[in-house]
């Protein structure tokens, strides 16, 4: 009794194993019908090979004409490994030359793919339905010739813009508040009734009109909007001996005291003295547009 156990135990590992060598074979076939003169039919053939056996390359069809009316216009050859056996995907592309009167039925010859033993694989042939581009004659129910029933068109189909719109929300979103932003810094509606801000002001003017400041006049109209930016950060007039109870009430100007001093050591000069000369190797118009600019980044920042 063992032995006849043993002995069908034999026989099914045996098949077992001659069924994973042998040959697998699938193809990936095109819908069958609809096909008008000119049109493309794509069939993937996969072919799985076990150890031990190899497909001769030399059998594998080669783009051309197979008769009057087909060719192999493309032809995809791939090969990759899974464990023992060999994966090989062959792609064909046939495009159809034929013109039909009616509806026919053509076939696709069937392929035969040889290995390196000298065995044969077969393709199946594969058929699939042609249509004329038009009717060549009117129907019975038409009254000329030149009617033609067309299929009503396919629905748009829906796209899915979910990430779209998220991101143009976002963008939206982030414009909005820079705008807002923008406003606020610059003053505009709504945030126009804002307290002054005299030095950013008074900045604006010098950066915009520096060429202009170098003679004596455009100088001494350069002190002046600085001076008049001082009275209204103040409240009042500011001269030189008030420099150190403005600092005190307005101490995010501290750390330009320096500038600022050097800046009432020239104007006197300018407007007392009146040397305008002296007043500008003191303090020239560069270093008054940079202490205005100094002025209304801190008046912005304590603001």
């Amino acid at each position: 009794m063992r032995w006849l156990l043993a002995a069908i135990v034999l026989v099914l590992s045996v098949a077992t194993s001659a069924a994973a060598r042998a040959p697998q074979i699938s193809v990936d076939e095109p819908r069958a019908f609809g096909y008008f003169l000119g049109d493309v039919l794509s069939r993937r053939i996969t072919v799985r090979l076990g150890a031990g056996q190899e497909l001769d390359s030399a059998s594998l069809p080669r783009p051309g004409p197979l008769n009057y009316w087909l060719e192999i216009s493309r032809v995809d050859h791939a090969e990759k490994s899974e464990g023992d056996a060999t994966v090989h995907t062959l792609d064909l592309t046939y495009q159809t030359f034929y013109t039909p009167l009616d509806p026919r039925r053509l076939t696709i010859p069937g392929v035969k793919l040889k290995l390196q033993d000298d065995s044969e694989l077969t393709v199946p042939e594969f058929s699939f339905i042609t249509s004329p581009i038009r009717q060549l004659f009117a129907s019975a129910s038409q009254s000329t010739g030149s009617a033609v029933d067309l299929q009503a068109d396919l629905p748009a189909p829906r796209l899915m813009t979910g990430t779209e719109r998220t991101a143009l929300l976002v963008s939206a979103l982030s414009a909005l508040i820079g705008l807002i932003g923008l406003a606020w810094h610059y003053a505009w509606w709504p945030f126009n009734k804002r307290p002054a801000r005299p030095f950013t002001e008074a900045s604006r003017y010098l950066r915009l009109n520096a060429a202009k400041l170098d003679g004596v006049g455009g100088y001494r109209d350069a002190l002046l909007r600085l001076h008049r930016a001082f009275d209204v950060a103040a409240g009042r007039r500011v001269l030189a001996d008030d420099v150190p109870s403005f600092l005190g009430q307005h101490p995010e100007f501290e750390r330009l005291r320096s500038g600022i001093e050097r800046l009432f050591v020239a104007s006197r000069r300018a407007f007392f003295a009146n040397d305008v000369e002296e007043a500008r190797g003191e303090m020239p118009v560069s270093e008054l547009v940079a202490l205005s600019s100094e002025l209304g980044a801190a008046e912005r920042r304590a603001s």
